[in-house]
């Protein structure tokens, strides 16, 4: 259905399309009223079982006015579309990403930090996002352009409920999130708390500066291969992962790891430690971006650290010194069968899974000592709301392969972590 010039509650009339998600489609559009751009965003037809603008109208709903979200300003039925109208931003940060194939660390930590005050304040609200990544991340316009805002709340979920009490802890969960940056919880099957939004940040981090992460480029692996096989890799690296970065960043990463399923973060301290990073590198945040400084290419590339050799390194020791290869075996168990029926806003509704979705939920088999204390227990088996399944598309990029083969047979072998032999 051709939308241009549409227009919805007498008021907003959609211009040209802007983006397109696993569950609806964005178009630049106009408040005729207050003559202001809007971004106009319309339900993929085909999603329409799984409603996930209700979902996020709920979600900007109890976010109300948050700084560093976008508000809200109409949603509705019209013309057989559902559609929601919000303030327009600036370009998300996967467009600068590309330009600039990486950035310095001075504008990883720029964001990062600017991320993590922003998710404190959602996460207060009693709101876990569950699909971090570049393209949810984006700037603002105007005189608040380098102002970070993250949107898409499409499959976003309050953690409390209506009595505030936190969500119980659950297994047997399909695959939710965005496979290059879910966290580890997300690829073992886990009901997904704050814990799982500031993992996610850390991957974000890690792949602006590095330019890409190593479980990218997998080759010849099906959708739910991909989820599983990444999984492994996750685990496998966790305790290497930021080797050759500032040792702030493994220090958080390895606070993040051993959260329980509902502690409270500690998101000063990770603050903390972020700028102590720059401080330790003597980087001034005086608030500019690499893009938004004069530059030739030449003398940015210089600024640029390139690691690639290092990364490399730090993974060949990895496999060396940290883990033991023993008999043929998977690492993680196949996933458990998954109901797709649920309940959202009172009404029954069949989900969409995909097979990367129910094959890629995995369980994990005592690999993984630290990541129990994120498990509790939990006789409460009420599901407050539907699970939505996204998954980044594109995941092959051209690049160094030599990680990649590496891994390759990941899943045929059994490795044990030294510390669990301590």
């Amino acid at each position: 259905m051709l939308l241009q010039n549409k227009i919805f509650n007498n008021q907003f009339i959609v211009h040209k399309k802007l983006s397109s998600g696993s569950f609806g489609i964005v178009y630049q559009g106009l408040d005729q009223i207050n003559k202001q751009e809007v971004a106009i965003k319309i339900e993929r037809k085909e999603n329409e079982e799984v409603r996930s603008l209700d979902r996020e109208v709920q979600i900007f709903k109890r976010l109300g006015t948050l700084e560093g979200v976008p508000q809200l300003l109409w949603f509705g039925e019209e013309h057989g579309q559902n559609v929601l109208v919000m303030q327009m931003l600036g370009k998300d940060l996967s467009y600068h990403f590309k330009q600039l194939k990486r950035f310095t660390l001075k504008t990883a930590l720029l964001i990062g930090i600017q991320l993590i005050d922003v998710l404190e304040k959602i996460h207060q609200q009693g709101v876990v996002h569950r699909d971090l990544k570049p393209e949810n991340i984006v700037l603002g316009s105007g005189k608040d352009n380098g102002k970070i805002y993250l949107i898409d709340f499409g499959i976003s979920k309050a953690y409390k409920d209506a009595n505030n009490h936190h969500i119980p802890f659950r297994e047997q969960r399909s695959f939710l999130g965005t496979t290059r940056y879910a966290s580890i919880a997300a690829h073992l099957g886990h009901e997904l708390s704050r814990k799982d939004d500031l993992e996610s940040i850390m991957y974000i981090i890690l792949y602006f500066i590095r330019g890409q992460l190593p479980w990218q480029n997998l080759q010849n692996v099906t959708d739910s291969e991909r989820t599983k096989k990444v999984g492994e890799m996750k685990i496998l690296m966790q305790l290497e992962i930021f080797r050759d970065q500032p040792k702030e960043f493994q220090k958080i990463f390895d606070y993040i790891r051993q959260l329980s399923f509902k502690a409270d973060p500690n998101y000063k301290m990770i603050t903390f430690e972020l700028k102590k990073a720059a401080d330790s590198l003597k980087l001034n945040l005086d608030g500019y971006y690499d893009w938004t400084e004069l530059r030739s290419s030449t003398n940015f590339d210089s600024l640029i650290p390139h690691n690639s050799v290092e990364m490399k390194k730090s993974i060949e020791k990895q496999l060396s010194g940290i883990l033991f290869q023993q008999n043929s075996f998977n690492l993680l168990a196949p996933p458990p069968q998954i109901s797709s029926r649920n309940t959202f806003n009172g009404r029954e509704e069949q989900k969409r899974l995909t097979v990367a979705s129910l094959q890629g939920s995995l369980q994990c088999l005592s690999l993984n000592p630290q990541y129990q204390t994120s498990r509790q227990c939990s006789n409460d088996n009420i599901d407050y709301e539907t699970d939505l399944i996204s998954y980044q598309k594109n995941e092959i990029f051209d690049g160094d392969q030599t990680l990649y083969f590496k891994y390759s047979h990941l899943q045929t072998k059994k490795f044990l972590l030294l510390s669990t032999l301590n």
